[in-house]
């Protein structure tokens, strides 16, 4: 029987979160307030944690796709998990491309995409053959080194004398509407897809501590997240930011102490890789639980092996390059992410409360 410790439980969150977004320049439509719309996005993706929360609380023992099939009977239940199996295949195939398409573009450009998402996706699935224990003792030691890089790096650009603060101003510059505008997708990606964790939550020794840990989780890593922004907008101004290629990676070239510490990119692929790892590796294990779940699969590994072969295949087709990659992000989180990660839950948590009323009655 698997079980996970509330530390366990924070450090998994909290690098999830942390994940790929390192990768974007989240919320840069509003320009220098983006990092206003990282913290608005936060106060709302803490509230719908609080609905996810209660869903698990009210069915403390099941998963998510458990708990889709008794709020709304088997024939419906079963469609709508199966629907969840499709949004994270597309975020789990995203998730593996982008780490391809980085050690690409940034280190090993000779090697073939297939070769480092084969390498990527191995790592990921020998984890799980291990059990999910597994991969929540290593965010237990990744976290603090996540933590140690990210706080090393702006350390070192700030001494660097590259930051000029004065490029957050003005406020609101442009009035609140852009804003508000660019809130909805930051609230979806990443706080938002905190919904898988409904896939773990029962798992956690304390259920009591399961909503506790999960807000600390989220609030923790969308004040980093706000904060790499201002560092990178600060660094490399709004313009430079929008437009590239990895944000993170860039201001990470300004670093140059006396001409002996510079060029530390690699700090950064590490930080990218460590989360793009536990992102992929979550997705692809609650994709699979849903499956085992649904079709009542005795052989879970199996089961993880066979997705494997196909998260390799389809991290490689679904998108033909990075450009296209990033052009979908606004695109998928405005058209179907929102459904899955907030409005689905918030119809369950209603129909479950009109229900349990109308047993009570």
């Amino acid at each position: 029987m698997i079980r996970l410790s509330k530390h366990q439980l924070f450090t998994l969150m909290f690098i999830f979160e942390v994940g790929s977004t390192t990768l974007f320049a989240l919320g840069i439509n509003a320009k220098q307030d983006a990092w206003i719309v990282i913290l608005l996005a936060l106060l709302i993706g803490l509230g719908f944690a609080w609905i996810y929360t209660e869903l698990q609380s009210a069915f403390p023992d099941n998963n998510y796709a458990e708990i889709i099939i008794k709020i709304l009977g088997k024939k419906f239940g079963v469609i709508l998990a199966l629907l969840y199996v499709l949004d994270c295949i597309w975020h789990v195939g995203r998730n593996a491309r982008e780490f391809g398409d980085l050690i690409v573009i940034t280190i090993l450009p000779e090697v073939p995409l297939w070769f480092i998402n084969f390498i990527f996706i191995s790592v990921s699935l020998y984890t799980l053959l291990k059990g999910v224990e597994v991969l929540a003792r290593t965010s237990e030691i990744i976290m603090p080194i996540l933590l140690l890089f990210m706080i090393s790096i702006y350390v070192l650009v700030y001494i660097s004398g590259g930051v000029d603060f004065r490029r957050l101003m003005p406020v609101l510059g442009n009035g609140i509407k852009p804003v508000l505008q660019t809130i909805p997708s930051v609230v979806m990606f990443p706080f938002g897809e905190s919904f898988i964790f409904l896939m773990y939550w029962h798992y956690v020794n304390e259920k009591n501590a399961v909503r506790k840990t999960a807000m600390n989780a989220l609030f923790l890593s969308g004040i980093l997240l706000c904060f790499s922004l201002i560092m990178d907008i600060s660094v490399l101004g709004v313009k430079y930011t929008s437009i590239a290629t990895i944000p993170l990676v860039e201001t990470i070239r300004t670093v140059n102490l006396g001409d002996i510490i510079t060029r530390i990119d690699a700090i950064g692929i590490i930080i990218i890789f460590f989360g793009g790892f536990f992102k992929m590796t979550i997705y692809f294990n609650g994709i699979v639980e849903i499956l085992v779940t649904v079709f009542k699969i005795k052989n879970h590994k199996l089961t993880l092996v066979l997705f494997s072969i196909f998260l390799l295949w389809f991290s490689i087709v679904f998108e033909p390059d990075y450009a296209y990659h990033k052009w979908m992000y606004p695109f998928d989180v405005h058209y179907f992410g929102i459904i899955y990660s907030n409005v689905f839950p918030l119809l369950l948590l209603m129909i479950y409360r009109i229900k349990k009323k109308r047993a009570e009655l």
